[in-house]
């Protein structure tokens, strides 16, 4: 986990919340207005001679703002409070001192509940660092503070929570995960697609400000720890045998391809196991937009950047170019959008293209998936006409596609844009295609040598 704290927050000016005990034996209405949350009914616990309820949420928030306002963001004590026991001790002393002076009492298991809480909340991830650390989510969805939902394997999303005490913390929290993803939520930019490390677990970020949607919106895709091999998908039946050898030898093969799939489809997934095969790792260029790929050490990564303070950011198509003029034998690019057709453009009109394997985020149906690879091909340059197309599938003759079956990824297809000598246009010939379970040949064959 990121050592970044995001401490620089401002502590609210307004009193934590308390509860007389006579305005505790009333209705949840009662609760509700001393900081439940729509529902939540906040954990109490008694202080000052007992004449007083204190909420533990409330308690938390006063233990928080105390540590920020002795320790700050940046100060030499923080600073050197480089491991969990390190901070564990600079929390501990701040939870004695104000349970001390509002007179809280506290039992063991209480106390220890309020250290874990403050502690989420200043260096991890709230609410959200037991799901990171549940190997079976896959996917965290939130809609705003009151709806999260988590898929788990690659099930149905299903409801949790209520997760988060408020909108405040909700921000808090993704504030910090996008501090720790080199980027930051600000009114100016409504979208952020980016990724970070959580527990050596790869997680995709894509997160809408309420510039652009009434509430704030998150969704993070969690990879495993280790990233599959080609041999684990064949033993997890995402592939048969006989589509890992194809697959196989496409890779050692000069031949560029494009892996095409709905949202967690499998898609990187199938990259990363192939990526560990291709020739010449040393040559080997990446652009991402979030942090997903695990390649080999000899590769290079460039990853999008978004705006920090005043720094600007660098987009998909600068990242392209960059890696284009470092001369790479292969270039990975995950994901291409049909919203950004003008940053492909480079790949499409340089004279000697380096190999070429993209991800595209799409349905893997044949007739949709023909028409929106020509179109993003001719809006990538106007006035090009088809010269643009004609180089997509000369640089891409291969198409894989994936799907989630039945709560389970699967490769559906594996495809070769073939010609025909009754028109200028190839065909999109099925080698392999989902059926009975499994992808499995159709029986046509090759028109390029592997």
């Amino acid at each position: 986990m990121s050592s970044d704290n995001g401490l620089g927050r401002e502590p609210k000016n307004q009193p934590y919340d308390e509860i007389h005990n006579d305005e505790f034996e009333h209705t949840d209405d009662k609760l509700s207005a001393a900081g439940a949350d729509r529902g939540r009914k906040p954990q109490l616990v008694p202080g000052r001679s007992g004449t007083r309820m204190y909420s533990i949420a409330a308690l938390a928030e006063r233990i928080q703002a105390a540590f920020i306002e002795e320790y700050g963001q940046d100060s030499p004590l923080l600073r050197e409070a480089d491991t969990s026991a390190k901070r564990l001790k600079l929390i501990l002393g701040t939870v004695d001192y104000v349970v001390a002076v509002e007179s809280v009492q506290l039992s063991s298991e209480e106390k220890a509940e309020l250290i874990r809480r403050v502690y989420s909340d200043l260096f991890s991830y709230g609410p959200l660092d037991d799901l990171f650390l549940d190997d079976r989510v896959t996917t965290i969805a939130i809609k705003g503070a009151d709806q999260v939902s988590v898929r788990y394997g690659h099930g149905d999303l299903v409801r949790v929570g209520p997760l988060f005490e408020d909108e405040d913390q909700l921000r808090r929290v993704i504030t910090r995960l996008l501090i720790d993803a080199g980027a930051e939520l600000r009114d100016d930019v409504p979208f952020v697609e980016t990724g970070l490390y959580v527990e050596d677990r790869p997680v995709s970020m894509s997160v809408i400000t309420p510039s652009a949607a009434f509430l704030l919106n998150a969704d993070l895709r969690l990879h495993p720890r280790q990233a599959p091999t080609r041999d684990d998908l064949v033993t997890a039946g995402f592939m048969s045998a006989d589509a890992a050898a194809l697959l196989r030898s496409l890779v050692a093969s000069k031949y560029g391809f494009v892996i095409v799939g709905d949202t967690e489809a499998g898609k990187t997934t199938l990259l990363n196991a192939l990526a560990q095969l291709i020739p010449e790792p040393e040559r080997m260029i990446t652009v991402e937009r979030a942090r997903e790929l695990r390649l080999p050490d000899a590769s290079e990564q460039l990853m999008v950047g978004w705006p920090v303070g005043d720094q600007p950011g660098v987009g998909f198509g600068e990242q392209i170019e960059n890696a284009l003029a470092k001369d790479p034998t292969c270039l990975l690019l995950d994901e291409v959008r049909s919203d950004e057709p003008e940053a492909i453009a480079p790949l499409l009109n340089c004279d000697d293209p380096p190999r070429q394997i993209w991800v595209v985020r799409g349905a893997p149906d044949a007739k949709r998936l023909q028409s929106a690879m020509g179109m993003l091909a001719r809006r990538a340059e106007v006035g090009r006409g088809e010269d643009l197309v004609h180089a997509l599938y000369e640089r891409l003759p291969f198409v894989i596609t994936t799907a989630r079956i039945k709560d389970r990824l699967q490769l559906f297809s594996v495809a070769e844009w073939q010609s025909r000598v009754d028109t200028d246009y190839p065909d999109y010939v099925m080698l392999m295609r989902y059926e009975a379970g499994e992808a499995r040949p159709t029986g046509a064959p090759l028109a390029r040598w592997l």
